[in-house]
C-alpha cells in the first residue's frame, strides 16, 4: 500500500512539473507602464522576463536589466477557451496594481498568484479593477 501511494505521488508530481513547463515556453517578456507589486516586493515600471523556476509552482520575475529579480509561488487555473496572445492580469487597487494572471498563447491553462496579505488588506475595501497587458 506505501509503494502505491509513493509511486501515485511520484506521478503527480511529475505530471505537475510537466504541465508547468509545457505550458509556459521561456522566457515571456513583457512591459508595464506602471509600478506593481509582484509577491512581497514592489517593483518599478519596465521591461520584465517571466520564467518557470526550479521549484515547483514558482515563476521568476527579473527586469530587462538584471537588477531585479522575484520569485512568486502561483497555482494552476483553467479556463474553457485558449489564449491567442501572452496575457498578463493585474489586480488595481487605487494606485496599487498586484499581478495576478499570466496566459499563453495556445493555453487554456495559466497561472494565478497567491494573494499577498497587503492586497488582501485592500481588497477587504472593495473588489479590484483587473488591468490587462497583452505582450508579444
Amino acid at each position: 500500500m506505501k509503494t502505491k501511494a509513493i509511486a501515485l505521488l511520484v506521478i503527480v508530481v511529475g505530471f505537475a512539473v510537466g504541465v508547468a513547463s509545457a505550458q509556459f515556453p521561456e522566457p515571456l517578456k513583457f512591459r508595464t507602464p506602471f509600478a506593481f507589486v509582484v509577491g512581497d516586493r514592489l517593483v518599478p515600471a519596465g521591461e520584465y522576463i517571466v520564467r518557470v523556476a526550479s521549484a515547483p509552482m514558482t515563476l521568476s520575475f527579473s527586469s530587462a536589466d538584471g537588477k531585479i529579480s522575484v520569485f512568486i509561488h502561483s497555482i494552476p487555473l483553467q479556463k474553457t477557451g485558449t489564449e491567442t496572445r501572452f496575457k498578463l492580469v493585474f489586480h488595481r487597487y487605487g494606485v496599487h496594481y498586484y499581478v495576478s494572471e499570466i496566459w499563453t498563447p495556445g493555453e487554456r491553462i495559466g497561472r494565478t498568484m497567491l494573494q499577498h496579505p497587503s492586497e488582501l488588506e485592500l481588497a477587504k475595501n472593495g473588489e479590484p479593477q483587473h488591468v490587462v497587458l497583452y505582450a508579444n
